[in-house]
């Protein structure tokens, strides 16, 4: 069996000379490799694959997966995740609390979806809006002043507050049962989620499955900022569906258009543009699930 993990050393907490030394037990010193600039994860995962690698491990964030699932997207090469980011938002759609080291060759392969967005492969959530937004300031506060994730977040929460954002859209997609759905206004939110968790814990999709076939497309109005206090914390939670002004559409594909250029995120990583096409793949990424760690 060919195998490889990766150590994502850009990705918070994931670099730690002790887990290295471990994986001596259950790796080959050739089989275990850690990035040292931009591009490697990338690099490693290509190499990998196109020698017919069967099993990669990545242990890193939510931006150190979603490049590998990008690179093993239709291949025959099984990811499988080691939460060692900030966030890590796409392994909460798991559980790891029984997770052992020692378990790591105890698995079960079957396949998830992924997105394609404007050509790019997202595993976990696109999003535009007020999040994309909170992302732009707590990238830009974090680098500025080297605070941590969760204070970083909090200052773009409230900075996104401040200066509130509505992105007038219109929308074409087809629905579960393959018919068409438009519809236009003004929004706070749009995301576009396989996974049920993004921004550091908030949980827009709790309906979300990662191998069903579907997007949760969750749309949030445009709306006062007494309003989104008030929604903040059920949105966290996951409970916001249901509410005034929040819509859940289940789709396969579509279309999402504004007359201005807009800021929009695929797995956190910001872009822009004024059309957003997407549309499911569906299990197009094998995926190990670990003893232990339930769906």
């Amino acid at each position: 069996m060919k195998k490889l993990f990766i150590i994502s050393s850009k990705s918070g907490r994931s670099y730690d000379e002790t887990l290295a030394r471990e994986l001596l037990k259950y790796f080959d010193k050739d089989e275990i490799k850690i990035t040292e600039k931009a591009g490697d994860t990338v690099k490693f995962a290509k190499d990998f694959r196109d020698r017919g690698g069967e099993i990669l491990y990545i242990k890193g964030g939510d931006g150190a997966l979603s490049e590998v699932a990008s690179v093993l997207c239709g291949s025959d090469t099984a990811l499988g995740l080691i939460p060692g980011g900030t966030g890590n938002d796409f392994s909460k759609n798991f559980s790891y609390k029984n997770f052992k080291l020692g378990n790591i060759f105890d698995y079960e392969i079957s396949p998830i979806d992924l997105i394609e967005v404007n050509g790019k492969i997202c595993i976990n959530v696109t999003s535009l809006g007020f999040d994309t937004n909170v992302l732009r300031y707590a990238y830009d506060i974090m680098k500025r002043k080297k605070l941590g994730g969760r204070l970083g977040y909090f200052y773009g929460v409230v900075k996104s507050v401040m200066n509130l954002e509505n992105v007038d859209l219109k929308i074409s997609c087809l629905d579960e049962k393959n018919e068409e759905v438009n519809l236009s206004g003004s929004f706070l939110i749009s995301a576009l989620c396989n996974g049920s968790y993004y921004g550091n814990g908030f949980n827009p999709a709790p309906k979300a499955k990662i191998d069903d076939g579907l997007l949760n497309l969750i749309l949030a109005e445009k709306m006062s900022p007494l309003r989104i206090a008030s929604l903040f914390t059920s949105y966290r939670r996951g409970d916001h569906l249901g509410k005034s002004g929040v819509r859940e559409i289940l789709t396969r594909s579509g279309k999402i258009s504004a007359d201005r250029e807009f800021l929009y995120n695929i797995d956190g990583e910001i872009y822009s543009a004024r059309n957003l096409k997407y549309r499911i793949l569906d299990k197009k990424l094998k995926w190990i699930y670990f003893k232990g760690v339930k769906k």
